[in-house]
């Protein structure tokens, strides 16, 4: 009697495993199925599982891995603790991300693996902590910012930034102020996710790191950290380090405080024409129309890049009040600078923008034709845009017909549908496709005529 019990519960534990690894081979469109089964199998399916997480093949240990954590086993939590000493990185990773989402069971058996001898497991424990959310564990986190393994280091400081624990600023800003660059850098992302005023000074500091990546990671934070930072950016407006006054303008604008108007339009007259270009969009970025008098000041500026700009803070503001001052770029000798001023009658829209984007479809730069096209597309009014259109419809640039082709669907009509016809036979297989959409598009609404 025990002997056939014995004997049935073998079948049933070979039955599981054979459908176990039938289920590992599952290709991603089964993989909702796969888990589901793997879920209502329950215990059953920890043992082969756990087999194949061992198995030569690291492709079948990586599945393996992922859909442990899928089924969220908690048993699995100390197999898969050791699978973050794994030879293959792959592995290493798709064990950590399976310890994550297991989650509060993980802490402890990670928390041990964060003060083991292997890097790698240090590494990774430290990074799946962070993914738990886990705030208590902070300060051990903390003692792995002087682990002499620089990617243990890092990997902490991410998840410090991720626990977004205040009683870790500190330590964050002393791996800020150091001179490896991944840490000082992963420093400054981490303060900016816990978004602290206490931070602010530490990172504007970092804004002249001789790293252009600290610097650019510093300003992101800042921006995250939002308007708590105008009043000290606006004291570093006059900083003698240009850098840091080009940081300071881009960051204002992104935060778009109005208390940094009047600082912005100062900074139109820095000596420094980077810090002008950056001052001239953040100002277009806060969006208040009365700007748009110092702005035009610039329009003449002898450098391309700061008219350029200009252009794109007049976009930015979008009222009509900029409508003309972007149909006057429109001659200007920089196509880029021609391009930024069609976009910006685009994005404007109304009546007052359809004579001068009708005429940018004349322009010598493709591009700028391309942009006038979708323009007179959003403006959306028929009358003179059709006629525009359909005479620059045999422009020699496939871009350009095509944007005409999409144009002329939105504004329709019986002359739109006429060249949209034309434009189905077109030889460029993209335009082809957008006048065959258009026309499939005005038939739905009831607006093709029949021949």
């Amino acid at each position: 009697m025990v002997r056939r019990e014995v004997s049935a519960l073998s079948a049933s534990k070979k039955k599981f495993k054979a459908r176990v690894t039938e289920l590992l081979e599952v290709g991603s469109s089964g993989r909702d199925e796969a888990i589901a089964e793997l879920k209502r199998m329950g215990e059953d399916a920890i043992g082969p599982l756990l087999e194949a997480l061992e198995d030569n093949d690291y492709k079948l240990r990586m599945v393996a891995a992922r859909y442990l954590g899928d089924v969220a086993m908690e048993a699995a939590v100390p197999a898969l603790v050791t699978a973050l000493s794994d030879s293959s990185k792959n592995v290493q990773r798709c064990a950590a991300d399976a310890l994550t989402k297991i989650g509060q069971a993980a802490v402890e058996p990670l928390l041990d693996a964060l003060i083991g001898k292997d890097q790698s497991a240090r590494k990774w424990a430290a990074e799946a902590l962070g993914d738990i959310g886990d705030r208590s564990v902070a300060l051990e986190l903390v003692k792995r910012l002087t682990d002499q393994n620089i990617e243990v280091q890092r990997a902490a400081v991410t998840a410090l930034g991720e626990l977004k624990n205040k009683r870790t600023i500190e330590p964050l800003v002393e791996v800020l102020d150091t001179d490896n660059v991944e840490l000082a850098k992963a420093a400054a992302e981490a303060l900016g996710k816990i978004r602290s005023s206490i931070a602010i000074e530490p990172l504007i500091r970092a804004l002249s790191s001789p790293s252009v990546d600290v610097q650019r990671a510093a300003a992101e934070s800042l921006k995250a950290v939002g308007p708590e930072c105008v009043p000290p950016l606006l004291i570093e407006l006059q900083s003698r380090d240009y850098i840091v006054r080009r940081w300071v303008v881009e960051i204002l604008g992104e935060i778009g405080d109005d208390d940094a108007r009047d600082g912005l339009i100062n900074a139109l007259s820095d000596e420094n024409s980077r810090v002008v270009h950056y001052a001239a969009i953040a100002l277009g970025k806060i969006g208040k129309p009365s700007a748009i008098r110092y702005l035009v000041e610039l329009l003449d500026h002898p450098e391309k890049d700061v008219r350029c700009a200009v252009v794109e803070g007049l976009a930015h503001i979008g009222t009509y009040h900029a409508v003309e001052h972007l149909e006057r770029m429109l001659g200007d000798e920089d196509w880029v600078t021609r391009l930024t001023a069609v976009k910006g009658l685009g994005n404007v829209g109304g009546r007052t923008c359809l004579t001068p984007l009708c005429q940018a479809l004349l322009d010598e730069e493709w591009a700028v034709r391309k942009h006038a096209a979708e323009g007179l597309g959003k403006v959306g009014i028929r009358k003179g845009a059709t006629e525009a259109l359909i005479a620059a419809a045999r422009d020699p640039k496939p871009s350009v017909r095509r944007s005409i082709a999409c144009a002329l669907g939105g504004l329709g009509g019986e002359e739109a549908t006429a060249v949209l016809k034309k434009l189905a036979s077109d030889p460029d297989d993209k335009v082809r496709e957008a006048a065959e959409e258009a026309l499939l598009s005005l038939e739905a609404e009831g607006v093709t005529q029949q021949a």
